[in-house]
């Protein structure tokens, strides 16, 4: 075994014999490269929290994926654990975004009806500022209310480098004309990197900029860079982001051994911190962008399936939106509380083996192991179900030409049906979870 192994305990090891097909999944991430514009501007700012808000992000052009349509996709992790997804018509275009329960002024990512995409990571070491303007969240509703564009995303940037931003993040972006694209923004400028000029046509990013020297979730973005090499170019698909990255449970070199049955999974791709997850299913040129599709999850992904969700229909299934909470976010945090064990109170932290991962997610909650290779199965199946039939709508969609009413009542019907399978799954696994902790 190499230097800094970790070997994997029994559930690990069938957890990845399930998805046996999905070992080929190398496709989170990329060595930096030179960026391809850098634009810089005296701005103002007034700062949005940022505190826990550390995510695991990707984006990939066409070039790399299954079907040619790009990608993007997010883990989001952050203290705020009560996730819900929000319609808008608030802007040029209807759109979709995760977002904190009760709270409509930030979006986390999401989705628009002219099939611009965006999500972020925080990025703490780049440069501060400014003391007015949009913060991250703030920030990426703005965009979805005015861009259809990776181009007009960045007009944007220029346009709020005089004006005033308050955003240090990468924040990936998607089109329906092509575009897929990283912009590492500080409060005064950003720098591009364009998905389609990377070796892969795949970029990464955790909570470090490339155009700085922070240290926030090297592990992880080294983890998604071992997978983004082992991909066959243009194999990867929607589903095998929902189903390896988004759970993927490989424990870094920093991790503590909490002994038989127990993970540390304070800096794996799928954290204890993580509440939520987005993969963003565009369009290639051509398409009608109103098959745009972002696959949500509210709540941890190990303990949900991901609900489709178009931003053509203009509206969301209640048991996602919530009344403020989401049904569907209770239920996956009353399962996942199942499985997670707390240290008792005066048991100190362990010591972080690897000092270059400073922004460790706090104690640890240790994940139990018992019994999840069950829910896993239950969930992923859940999930692929709902793959296929989105897949055979969307056909149906793309065939038709344009946007129609009965198109849109499909698409929303379709989207409803999911909502409602997966709450009675939910249902299911939790009734199970409690009856066995009895």
């Amino acid at each position: 075994m190499a230097r800094g192994a970790v070997r994997l305990g029994a559930w690990q090891r069938r957890t990845w014999s399930v998805f046996a097909a999905v070992l080929l999944a190398g496709f989170l991430g990329l060595p930096a490269q030179e960026p391809a514009v850098a634009v810089s501007a005296a701005v103002g700012a007034a700062a949005e929290a940022e505190a826990g808000e550390e995510c695991s992000v990707g984006v990939a052009h066409g070039v790399a994926t299954a079907d040619g349509r790009p990608l993007l996709w997010k883990n989001r992790d952050a203290q705020k654990r009560d996730n819900v997804v929000t319609a808008f018509d608030d802007g040029r275009f209807p759109y979709v975004g995760v977002c904190d329960a009760g709270s409509k002024t930030a979006v986390w990512g999401g989705a628009n009806a002219a099939g611009f995409c965006i999500m972020n990571s925080v990025s703490r070491d780049l440069p501060q500022g400014s003391k007015k303007g949009p913060g991250n969240g703030g920030f990426m509703k703005l965009a979805l209310m005015r861009c259809s564009t990776v181009d007009e995303f960045e007009a944007l940037l220029r346009e709020t480098n005089e004006t005033g931003r308050t955003t240090r993040a990468n924040f990936g972006v998607i089109d329906a004309h092509g575009g897929a694209a990283f912009f590492e923004v500080s409060h005064r400028d950003y720098h591009r990197f364009d998905a389609k000029a990377a070796e892969s046509g795949i970029l990464v990013r955790t909570n470090f900029a490339t155009t700085a020297d922070g240290k926030g979730g090297r592990e992880r973005f080294a983890r998604a860079t071992q997978l983004c090499r082992e991909l066959p170019r243009g194999k990867l698909d929607h589903a095998l982001l929902l189903q390896q990255f988004c759970r993927d449970l490989h424990p870094p070199r920093s991790a503590a051994d909490g002994g038989p049955g127990r993970q540390d999974v304070r800096e794996t791709l799928h954290r204890q911190t993580t509440v939520a997850a987005m993969v963003f299913h565009g369009c290639k040129p051509g398409d009608d962008p109103g098959s745009t599709t972002m696959w949500a999850v509210v709540g941890q992904p190990l303990f949900a399936p991901a609900v489709p969700c178009f931003p053509v229909v203009g509206k969301v299934s209640p048991l996602l939106a919530g009344g403020p909470k989401s049904r569907l976010c209770d239920l996956a945090l009353e399962l996942q509380g199942a499985f997670y064990e707390a240290p008792p109170a005066a048991t100190p932290d362990p010591v972080d083996a690897n000092p270059q991962e400073a922004e460790v997610a706090g104690a640890i909650r240790w994940l139990r192991q018992d019994g999840l290779d069950e829910v896993l199965r239950a969930v992923v199946a859940a999930e692929q179900v709902q793959c296929a039939a989105v897949a055979a709508e969307l056909e149906r969609w793309r065939t038709r030409g344009a946007a129609s009413d009965a198109g849109k009542a499909a698409l929303f019907a379709l989207h409803r049906r999911a909502a409602s399978a997966a709450e009675s799954l939910l249902q299911q696994l939790v009734e199970k979870a409690t009856a066995a902790a009895r």
